[in-house]
């Protein structure tokens, strides 16, 4: 499941020792509020299972995510608890702002191309890729 929203905070972090493997664990939770007329929360964790996982979570607090994560259930003395693990973040960038990385970028390029040049490329990746389409519908 998918979510987009603001990187709150940062609610809590725990650290520990397995007790099968002898390995570090850490984990982390996160605070996500999903904008709209009544803004909606959801607080997930984050397990620094892939190296740098958690310090990625913690470069995007502030800023609009989409944050990936599988929801399970488990059961503790008759209670079930819904338990939400992120496994992938982005940062969010909406139309208006990739275009202006774009023009940024082609500012960027060496005086030798010019805007025809780019334009050239994009037709013919597009191009290219109407070949390799070859659906019948």
């Amino acid at each position: 499941m998918e979510v987009t929203g603001i990187l709150v905070k940062k609610t809590g972090e725990r650290e520990g020792v397995s007790s099968r493997n002898g390995m570090p664990w850490k984990i982390a939770e996160y605070l996500i509020e999903i904008p709209g007329q009544y803004p909606r929360h959801i607080n997930f964790r984050v397990s620094d299972g892939h190296v740098g996982r958690l310090a990625r979570f913690d470069s995007l607090v502030g800023k609009t995510v989409t944050v990936s994560f599988d929801i399970d259930a488990h059961e503790y003395e008759g209670r079930w608890f819904n338990e939400l693990n992120a496994w992938g973040v982005i940062e969010y960038v909406d139309s208006t702002t990739r275009q202006a990385n774009i023009a940024a970028a082609q500012q960027q390029k060496p005086a030798g191309e010019s805007a025809g040049a780019v334009a050239g490329e994009q037709q013919g990746q597009q191009q290219d890729g109407e070949k390799k389409d070859d659906l019948p519908f």
